[in-house]
């Protein structure tokens, strides 16, 4: 993510509000049900995406233009770090009217002014009564909804190979935290044990990064106070604890260097083999590893259920708004495309978000979604035990969603995770010096966006 600075942010686009552009808010409103989507003129929409199965997106947006009488032309954006090039067309001025963004992204965007809160989308509070609360405080920044639900995934969910475990033994010994997974690994490794472990730590920027923040969320810690921004970290407590343990595997020989220069792909294809017993993965990849024309454990990946203590966290991504100047109907026509595409059709069905749950197995932000049969049958088709699907949204409802990404500097000290992280297990770096560094860079990023 490029360097910028909060003033900068805030001016480069000086010209754009904050506020959305409230063409015709209070019809919007009156269309409550939804029984109006369709555009109000003949211009077009641009719908930008990361490289997700791009054709069933194209077919979806051909289906809006086709039913609807839509203008919405949809590319993939296919090269490169996906938030850092929509930062570059946002400043640019690029033809952007939805695009997909994580949380922190569009906390960046938003504090810039390049996005629109989606709170004058037409059924707005209808889609946010329909919103579990995790994923709606997942999505509002400063009492702004920032986006629609794309998907809900829980990133650094444990599965686990029931093959591998009966032959080690410890089918019988499922760990509850995150000191029992890793003294487990010790002590099978000192027996013997191999190919034990395939971790979550990546060279994307969703990658090692994420594995820390998370890691320290679910041992009961925190980077930050979410209300003075000072950092937390301490070696003796939740992030001290993490560093320790990676170190311990990592000079035990659990993992080799080659995984911290993986991209995702990689580690799905490694737990894929059949070769590891464990793997951080997230919950859509149970879909491939219990896929037996992907996979040599289909039927033998389940996962680590809640036991008290989290697991991973609350992966997730919108459709945005961008803020760009526009005509007051093509205004209109992006928030009924925003709507009909993140919510209910025309035909009063979460048609595009049941999709997603039903061909790729992507949690929803919408009860309408998760709780229907027809989700929890398609569901069910990529778990092993019959309590799999309950487990699952059992661990899903308590992902949770770091205090970092509400803060502008979100994806500025992700960047500097990621490498830091890499340096600290390569160099083999005292756990002390890590914490400092990074209670360091937290300290400066409050102070460069003025931050507590």
């Amino acid at each position: 993510m490029t360097n910028i600075d909060r003033r900068t942010l805030l001016k480069v686009m000086g010209a754009t509000s904050l506020t959305p552009l409230v063409i015709g808010g209070s019809a919007n409103r009156a269309l409550a049900e939804g029984v109006e989507l369709k555009p109000t003129s003949t211009e077009t929409v641009y719908f930008r995406g990361w490289p997700f199965k791009p054709e069933v997106v194209a077919d979806n947006v051909n289906r809006y233009n086709s039913e609807e009488g839509g203008h919405v032309d949809y590319q993939t954006v296919t090269h490169g770090d996906y938030p850092t090039l929509m930062e570059k067309s946002l400043i640019a001025g690029d033809k952007l009217d939805i695009i997909y963004g994580n949380p922190p992204t569009a906390v960046r965007f938003l504090e810039a002014g390049w996005i629109a809160p989606a709170d004058d989308v037409p059924n707005i509070e209808q889609i946010k009564a329909d919103m579990y609360d995790n994923a709606r405080n997942a999505f509002t920044y400063k009492d702004k909804l920032l986006g629609l639900s794309y998907f809900l995934a829980i990133r650094g969910l444990v599965v686990v190979n029931t093959e591998k475990q009966k032959e080690l033994g410890v089918d019988g010994a499922q760990p509850k935290n995150w000191d029992e997974f890793y003294a487990q690994l010790l002590d099978l490794a000192k027996k013997g044990g191999k190919d034990l472990y395939m971790p979550h730590w990546f060279n994307e920027f969703y990658g090692i990064s994420w594995a820390f923040i998370w890691e320290v969320i679910n041992r009961g810690g925190a980077q930050i106070d979410p209300k003075t921004f000072a950092p937390q970290l301490t070696v003796d407590g939740a992030g001290g604890k993490t560093l320790a343990a990676w170190k311990a595997i990592y000079n035990a020989g659990l993992v080799k260097e080659e995984v911290l220069s993986f991209n995702e792909a990689a580690i799905v294809d490694a737990f894929s083999s059949g070769r590891y017993l464990y793997s951080t993965q997230a919950s859509y990849n149970l879909a491939v590893f219990n896929d037996p024309a992907k996979s040599k454990v289909a039927g033998k990946t389940r996962f680590l259920p809640y036991q008290g203590q989290s697991w991973g966290l609350l992966d997730s991504a919108m459709y945005i708004k961008s803020a760009r100047k526009r005509s007051a109907a093509l205004d209109v026509d992006v928030g009924r495309f925003q709507s009909w595409y993140g919510y209910k059709d025309q035909t009063g069905k979460v048609a595009v978000g049941q999709r997603w749950a039903e061909n790729s197995m992507l949690f929803s932000a919408y009860k309408t979604v998760m709780e229907s049969e027809t989700t929890k049958a398609a569901f069910k088709k990529n778990l092993v035990a019959d309590g799999d699907f309950d487990a699952l949204l059992a661990v899903n409802a308590k992902a949770p969603h770091p205090d970092t990404w509400k803060t502008v500097y979100a994806e500025e000290y992700n960047t500097y995770l990621r490498n830091r992280l890499g340096q600290f297990l390569r160099n083999d770096e005292a756990v002390e010096k890590v914490i400092g560094d990074i209670n360091a860079q937290l300290a400066s990023l409050n102070k460069k966006y003025k931050l507590g």
